[in-house]
C-alpha cells in the first residue's frame, strides 16, 4: 500500500476532486484545511508578525491506496494539481506497512 499526499492552493481541489473520481480504484480522500510558506526569506531575523504574513491558504489532501493503483493515481495528482508556479503544490508518495480501514457496526 501506498500514502499520497498533496499540498495545494484551494481553488485546485474541484479539479483534482473530479480527476480523482474518475480514476478506477480510486478509494476516496481525506482533505484538511492547511496553511503554507510560500519561498525563503533571506537576510537576517524575521519578527513572527511578519512570517505570518507569508503564510497562505492550502489543502491537504491524503489518501492510502493499493500498490496496483498507486502510481496511476500519483500520476492523476500531479497532472491535477500542477500550475507552473514554483511553490505553489506539493505531491509526495510513501509506503504504507499496514492499515486498517474501520467501518461502524451497528
Amino acid at each position: 500500500m501506498k500514502e499520497i499526499k498533496a499540498v495545494m492552493a484551494p481553488q485546485r481541489l474541484p479539479g483534482l476532486h473530479a480527476a480523482l473520481r474518475a480514476q478506477p480504484g480510486f478509494p476516496g480522500m481525506t482533505v484538511l484545511r492547511a496553511e503554507g510558506y510560500v519561498g525563503a526569506v533571506s537576510g537576517g531575523a524575521v519578527s513572527i508578525r511578519d512570517a505570518l504574513r507569508d503564510h497562505v491558504p492550502r489543502v491537504r489532501v491524503e489518501m492510502v491506496v493499493s500498490d496496483e493503483v498507486a502510481e496511476r493515481l500519483y500520476d492523476c495528482v500531479v497532472a491535477s494539481v500542477s500550475s507552473g508556479q514554483p511553490g505553489d503544490s506539493a505531491v509526495w508518495m510513501t509506503d504504507v506497512d499496514r492499515a486498517a480501514f474501520v467501518h461502524k457496526t451497528v
